[in-house]
């Protein structure tokens, strides 16, 4: 076997592992996106609604505030 058959098989393998490689590669990376896509996609959606409602509840509660913050007031006028 000459050198440059040599090179021709060593070139053939290397072509076959970096096809092996892009295949795994590609594998992973569909894996990592599906991850991203179902678990952290959801758990943001639902620190999202948390907020909202932790955003909604405070609105209510400033609400009731200024209200008894008015009675008080009238009460203090009238007293």
């Amino acid at each position: 076997m000459d050198n440059n058959e040599l090179l021709q098989q060593i070139s053939a393998m290397m072509e076959v592992q970096q096809e092996e490689f892009s295949r795994k590669l590609e594998e992973h990376t569909k894996r990592i996106e599906l991850k991203i896509e179902h678990d952290v996609t959801d758990k943001i959606e639902a620190l999202f609604d948390g907020y909202k409602l932790t955003h909604e509840k405070q609105w209510e509660l400033e609400r009731k505030v200024e209200k008894l913050e008015e009675r008080v007031e009238r009460l203090e006028q009238v007293g």
